[in-house]
């Protein structure tokens, strides 16, 4: 049992380090903005705000 929850505390550490590791690494060094009304890929499909119908676009910038 402590092999198994030493070798997942193993994975999830080096994980873990390879996500700060390529942040630190990459040019600009910041996450990728996942925000629907931000996402370019989103927006070429016509999405462009999860919560507009239910909250009338007041949680974001979706200017819609």
């Amino acid at each position: 049992m402590l092999k198994i929850f030493l070798l997942a505390l193993g994975i999830i550490t080096l994980a873990v380090a390879g996500l700060a590791i390529s942040i630190l690494i990459k040019k600009n060094g910041d996450f990728p903005n996942t925000h629907i009304s931000q996402n370019k890929a989103l927006k070429e499909k016509g999405i462009h705000c999860a919560s507009h119908d239910e909250y009338s676009c007041k949680s974001c910038s979706c200017n819609k």
